[in-house]
């Protein structure tokens, strides 16, 4: 269904006179009196947006049906909205008020009833044929229901149908329902009473929106929901009865019988499992819940839950749950949760959870992914969103298809733009000041390959890489003198201090770690302020202080040279803080 409210702005001069002034919709919409005087072309879609906008009420109705963009068949129109939609539309669509919106129907033909009813032992049973007024004709699957009691079934091929259900000494009122005809309700009196007594049970018109076609067309919804459940949900619409209570064994199993698809209860118990228009209230399932709209407040199932429109509140599904509009509130799942609209909450996964459109958090054993991420995703494996995101700590990856603000990982960090820092052993990205990794491959950011020497006789070849802020420092250390770890391998992270400028100023921590990979391994920790000079565009010369701390084995003694700060043997080892000096040069690509 389409639902269609905004003012039209153009050359033309609509005018639009109310024979009375009331308030609320108790009036009679369609009886409303409208005056139209146009001063060029105005179409229908046009017009009803302008009465919609004038009169606060939505027109309702199958938009591929109505051809909105021809123009109006007659330039000017003095009467009630009932007698113009009548002449511009004609007799083949059926207009029907409700709170809130005039409903456009197209239902070119009329049902008739041929019943018979008897009550026996506290039981009523009504029995007969729906025939097509027109052609006298019998009409196939045609919904045939109780207002008051909601009991409902299906006509045959034959047209033929059969309702029982527990009622006594009351008028029913039947009403019959089949897509392209129109709704219509006999008032049916039984010999002990001719008092019609209606139960005050409420209604409700919901507009159509595609997810419930979606839905039933699931691998879920066609394995789980009738082909009469289906067709009872195309006759009756968008029409919605409440009531309290409702349970079922299996979809059409219930209390509610096959009618359970068009009602909405404040409490729902599904033994093994459900369909129910919606619940506003509590919804248990030994197995699943299959919802056609929205479900509020908890909603709690042993294998899975299957929901057309929102869930607000608390959703638990053992092992899925899927949510075809939103969710506002935790959903929790044994395994996967999927919402296909916006998640204003929490979702929590065993394995998995998907938001296609923004995620408010999410966390899950293995994956999390959304469009968008407001605020936090934590996964054991992966993060991953189409566009932005908040913060992402994960075990293997993050990745954001735009913008982050913070994301942690054990191994690699990629987006587009970094708002905050990344940490991980590889970071990528566009726009990032503070990569914090061993290898970063920052677009805005500097790479560049180093050549230095210590006075401990080291020899240093690192390679940087990082943003303008911080970046990562990955290198092999090789001892000129005669030790016995010559060759090492050292790792850290810098700050550009003085950044971009031609005198830089750096300050860096390694640590550099050195074996014969047989019995010896010594360790060396140093922080190092390193001022260098730029010479043109792609070479830097450096030297500066270095502070270190080294922990050696047994009889390494003469592995570093320096001045020493603090020297101490043990039987474990030394412990040795000395300070040296280091430069050399840096080729920037």
């Amino acid at each position: 269904m389409h639902r269609s409210k905004a003012l039209f702005k153009g050359s033309l001069l609509l005018i639009i006179f109310l024979a009375h002034s009331f308030n609320g919709f108790s009036q009679m919409m369609l009886e409303k009196k409208i005056r139209i005087e146009r001063s060029d072309e105005l179409s229908l879609r046009q017009l009803l947006d302008t009465l919609s906008e004038q009169n606060d009420f939505y027109f309702s109705y199958e938009s591929t049906l109505l051809q909105l963009d021809q123009p109006l068949k007659n330039e000017q129109f003095s009467g009630t909205i009932g007698d113009f939609l009548l002449n511009e539309l004609g007799h083949s669509y059926e207009y029907k008020e409700l709170p809130g919106y005039i409903i456009i129907r197209y239902a070119p033909e009329k049902l008739d009833l041929e019943a018979e009813m008897d009550t026996r032992f506290r039981t009523v049973t009504v029995k007969g044929y729906i025939k097509n007024a027109r052609t006298n004709e019998v009409v196939s699957q045609a919904s045939i229901y109780d207002k008051n009691s909601l009991a409902s079934t299906l006509t045959d091929e034959k047209g033929y149908f059969k309702l029982k259900y527990k009622k006594q000494n009351s008028s029913i009122w039947l009403t019959l329902s089949k897509e392209n005809y129109r709704d219509t309700t006999f008032l049916l009196l039984p010999t002990v009473s001719i008092v019609a007594e209606k139960e005050n049970r409420k209604l409700r018109y919901l507009p159509g929106d595609s997810t419930t076609r979606a839905l039933e067309e699931s691998f879920l919804g066609r394995a789980f929901i009738g082909f009469r459940q289906r067709l009872q949900g195309i006759n009756v619409g968008s029409f919605f009865a409440e009531s309290p209570v409702q349970m079922s064994l299996i979809p059409g199993l219930s209390t509610k019988g096959m009618f359970s698809s068009q009602t909405i209860s404040k409490f729902s118990l599904n033994l093994i499992g459900g369909y129910t228009a919606g619940i506003e209230g509590l919804e248990v399932a030994g197995i699943f819940n299959i919802n056609k709209r929205d479900v509020k407040s908890v909603q709690v199932a042993g294998i899975f839950n299957l929901v057309g429109g929102s869930s607000t509140g608390l959703q638990v599904g053992g092992i899925y749950n899927s949510v075809y509009q939103n969710v506002d509130g935790l959903q929790v799942g044994g395994i996967y949760n999927h919402v296909r609209g916006n998640v204003n909450g929490l979702q929590i996964g065993g394995i998995m959870n998907q938001a296609n459109m923004d995620a408010g958090a999410q966390i899950a054993g293995i994956v999390n992914h959304a469009n968008n991420s407001r605020h936090l995703q934590i996964a054991g494996i992966t993060n991953n969103t189409s566009q932005s995101a908040g913060f992402q700590l994960s075990g293997i990856s993050n990745i954001s298809g735009d913008s982050v603000n913070h994301q942690i990982s054990s191994i690699v960090n990629r987006a587009k733009k970094v708002n905050g820092f990344q940490f991980g052993l590889i970071n990528i990205a566009e726009e990032n000041d503070y990569s914090l990794g061993l290898l970063n491959f920052i677009q805005n950011g500097e790479v560049s390959l180093a050549l230095g020497i210590d006075e401990s006789s080291f020899t240093h070849l690192n390679f940087r890489s990082g943003g303008r802020k911080m970046y990562g420092i990955l290198g092999l250390a090789y001892n000129l003198r005669d030790v016995d770890t010559p060759l090492g391998l050292e790792a850290g992270l810098g700050i550009h201090l003085v950044p971009d400028h031609r005198f830089s100023l750096d300050l860096e921590f390694l640590s550099l770690t050195a074996s014969d990979f047989q019995e010896v391994t010594n360790h060396i920790q140093s922080f190092r302020l390193l001022p260098g000079l730029k010479i043109g565009n792609n070479l830097r010369i450096f030297a500066g202080p270095s502070l270190n701390f080294a922990f050696l084995d047994p009889g390494q003694g003469d592995f570093t040279n320096g001045w020493n700060i603090l020297d101490k043997t043990t039987s474990n080892g030394i412990y040795r803080s000395y300070g040296t000096v280091t430069g050399g040069v840096q080729v920037i690509f």
